[in-house]
């Protein structure tokens, strides 16, 4: 206070000469004279308040740096005949830039280049418009503000007197009134369930905060909050974009989508074939952004869960089809139903479903063998008893299944192993002789063998029929054993084929061939819910499921998924990415396959 009473006169000295001058100025600008305009100038000093809160927030104590100690305001009131020339709220805006080129050359003033700030051209979000300077007069700074008589009335009075100004009639309807960018971003998060402290928050950063400007290609300019990401720029443009970019550059170079946006900054976002992932959540800092983000993965859930219901639904009923058609007190003769146009017809039966939506969403959510086995006997009037035993046998038969396939699998290598160790005693196991000369034949992708269903990268060997054609199988596969024992010790049976080495052809393998191999691929879990739609959605990332089955018991669950992939390469990383899904306990390959039928091939 001492400070500021010893540098009162000053500042008060500085006060009067700074308006004297600029009001001088004006009168004799011929631009201005000639202009239907009326112009107001006033100015003030800092009041102590003011001035001390203003230090605090900044942690500065120096009275030179506080650059609006000493400030004007020039007010622009365009007469009648510029607001019926332009017809809007945006009368007098050049003028307020002509002012400032005035201002910037006042006599015995010295202007500061860096404190020009252009709230015209990039309004703060509630709406403020205005040109700010500063100049410097004997050591005193002095900040200048431009701004017409409208945008003063919107910085005094708030944006209610925005509504009311007389530029209505330019807006196509009521609601348009409201259409400004804070309210948009305050109605949406109003929407949201947050506390009213993390809404005071959100306020304050992302509205009442610095901001950052960044031009796109087309010349747009985004006017962001500092510290936000391309990610928010995206979205910013348009929820689309955001959902489909998979990338973007910034001043022409790629950079990742966790950058943080700098002023003058030209976005350029590459959108195609991406989509949102989880990690953009981390990337986003904009509540508005997350939100869009958020209502994207809940609305995938909801299709995979729906998709889960679906393939658990029509699955079960294929699987017990037979069953049903046993066991069902349906008076009429009747088809089980293969998709969701065709179960419509069949609810709601004695249950309390009249939409297959809601059903199939209901089934997914749960992933409860016991719930599912309810709405099928509901809906068919099947003894839910029936069911429940075909479910207990089919669950043994798969488990032992899958023990036995691992079982051959161990006899398969240990057998060769066993070959090996007696090599030195006996004369070496060799197909030469019973093959087609050593020389390998390459194998026919279209042409493989379906009790053993061999993938491009798999060892393999041939069966040759009386037609010509040659089979492809696995090594290991009973049929391929048999071809061979047949052709070690003659027999008249020609049923099984002569046995043809056969390799991969190497020149088709490449990333770009549309040929692939079916297989299936068994999970072993601790029974939960969502489980299933949780492997769909991996199997369907890495591979085409073409049809599904499940088991379960008390605790446990057996997944069946039969799928097309590419090579053995694809087949593995989709069973080490079906391994690291919570709560399953193992993945195995089927030999053959259980779900396969004739549509299927």
């Amino acid at each position: 206070n001492s400070i500021l009473n010893r540098r009162r006169n000053k500042i008060v000295d500085t006060l009067d000469h700074s308006v004297k001058v600029l009001k001088e100025t004006l009168r004799n600008d011929p631009t201005l004279r000639s202009q239907d305009v009326e112009i107001e100038v006033v100015g003030r000093t800092k009041e102590i308040y003011s001035l001390w809160h203003k230090m605090e927030m900044k942690h500065d104590r120096n009275l030179d740096h506080i650059a609006d100690l000493v400030a004007l305001r020039v007010i622009l009131t365009p007469g009648d005949s510029i607001v019926k020339a332009t017809q809007s709220a945006d009368s007098g805006v050049w003028l307020c830039y002509h002012v400032l080129g005035l201002v910037q050359h006042l006599p015995n003033f010295t202007p500061m280049p860096t404190k020009v700030k252009d709230y015209i051209s990039f309004p703060k979000p509630n709406g403020y418009q205005s040109l700010h300077t500063a100049l410097m007069y004997k050591g005193q700074s002095v900040e200048v503000q431009i701004r017409t008589a409208h945008m003063h009335t919107v910085a005094e009075y708030g944006m209610a007197s925005h509504w009311a100004y007389h530029d209505e009639k330019k807006r196509n309807t009521s609601m348009d009134l409201y259409n400004t960018p804070w309210l948009s971003s305050i109605k949406e998060w109003q929407q949201e369930a947050v506390g009213s402290r993390d809404f005071v928050d959100c306020v304050r950063r992302e509205l009442l905060g610095k901001r950052v400007f960044v031009f796109l290609r087309n010349g747009k300019i985004l006017n962001l909050a500092r510290g936000t990401t391309a990610v928010d720029a995206a979205f910013q443009i348009h929820t689309e974009v955001g959902l489909n970019m998979h990338g973007v550059e910034i001043n022409g170079k790629p950079v990742p989508l966790n950058y943080e946006l700098q002023n003058g900054d030209v976005v350029s976002i590459l959108t195609g074939e991406g989509k949102p992932s989880t990690e953009w959540m981390q990337y986003a800092k904009s509540r508005s952004t997350r939100s869009k983000l958020r209502a994207y993965f809940r609305s995938q859930q909801n299709d995979n869960v729906l998709k889960s219901g679906e393939m658990l639904f029509f699955d079960y009923l294929s699987n017990h089809r037979n069953e049903i058609l046993e066991a069902s007190y349906i008076e009429h003769p009747f088809e089980v139903p293969t998709n969701a146009d065709e179960l419509q017809a069949f609810l709601p039966g004695s249950s309390r479903y009249d939409d297959v939506t809601e059903l199939l969403n209901d089934i997914g959510h749960s992933q409860s063998g016991d719930f599912l086995r309810q709405k099928v006997s509901k809906i068919f009037l099947v003894p839910a008893s029936a069911l429940q035993e075909c479910d207990e046998s089919r669950f043994a038969n798969i488990t032992r299944t899958v023990y036995a396939s691992q079982l051959d699998s161990m006899s398969f290598n240990g057998a060769s192993e066993e070959d090996d160790s007696d090599s030195e005693s006996s004369e070496p196991v060799t197909y030469a002789d019973v093959l087609n000369g050593g020389q390998a034949e390459f194998a026919d992708s279209e042409n493989v063998c379906y009790h053993c269903l061999p993938v491009r990268g798999d060892a393999i060997l041939g069966t040759r029929h009386r037609d010509g054609s040659t089979l492809v199988h696995r090594k290991e596969c009973s049929w391929a054993q048999e071809a061979l024992n047949k052709a070690r010790f003659p027999s008249n049976d020609d049923s099984v084929g002569e046995p043809v080495e056969l390799a991969w052809p190497e020149d088709e393998w490449d990333d770009n061939t549309s040929e692939s191999f079916l297989t299936e691929v068994i999970i072993m879990s601790v029974d939960r819910k969502l489980l299933l739609a949780d492997c769909s959605v991996i199997a369907s990332q890495n591979s085409e499921i073409l049809k599904t089955g499940s088991s379960s018991s008390n605790e446990h669950c057996i997944l069946e998924f039969l799928v097309r992939v590419k090579d053995l390469d694809e087949l593995q990383n989709l069973m080490d990415k079906l391994r690291e899904v919570n709560s399953v306990m193992s993945v195995e390959r089927r030999f053959g396959s259980e779900l396969l039928d004739e549509k299927d091939l």
